[in-house]
């Protein structure tokens, strides 16, 4: 169940395009993939970080793929420290398994990505011409420079 009206709006977008995904998990907000992730959490001088947990929301498999698309959803322009953090050790976090599953030989990959309802319409045609590896959301680039 969407616990936003962006998760909502996303899920919308998914019903109209089913021919993308094997399958969609909408995980809970607690108890599920639970990825740390440490943050300042004032702008201010603090010296001290939080590390806490996140679910990301969606984890969606590509049609006919070994590929997990990792979807966070927030609302547009939300740079927070928090989300930030959120996207800079999620993206660690699948980098490092993607190495693993290299190693290991296994053929499954991960992509991580943030998104609000400004990247909904870029995002779904990112997957259906194959181009979302290459492919940033404006939110992750909002994060990556604020």
């Amino acid at each position: 169940m969407a616990s936003s009206e962006p998760e909502r709006r996303f899920i919308e977008h998914l019903l109209l395009r089913p021919t993308l995904f094997d399958g969609v998990i909408k995980s809970p907000d607690r108890g599920f993939y639970a990825l740390p992730y440490s943050y300042k959490p004032s702008t201010k001088a603090r010296t001290h970080s939080r590390t806490e947990h996140f679910n990301p929301d969606f984890f969606l498999k590509l049609a006919g793929r070994q590929e997990i698309l990792v979807v966070e959803i927030k609302d547009d322009g939300d740079d927070s420290n928090r989300n930030r953090a959120k996207c800079r050790d999620g993206l660690r976090h699948f980098r490092e398994l993607n190495e693993r599953l290299e190693r290991e030989g296994l053929p499954w990959r991960y992509t991580f990505l943030f998104l609000s309802p400004d990247d909904f319409p870029e995002f779904f045609a990112s997957v259906a011409d194959g181009g979302y590896r290459r492919w940033t959301s404006a939110l992750m680039g909002e994060l990556a420079t604020a």
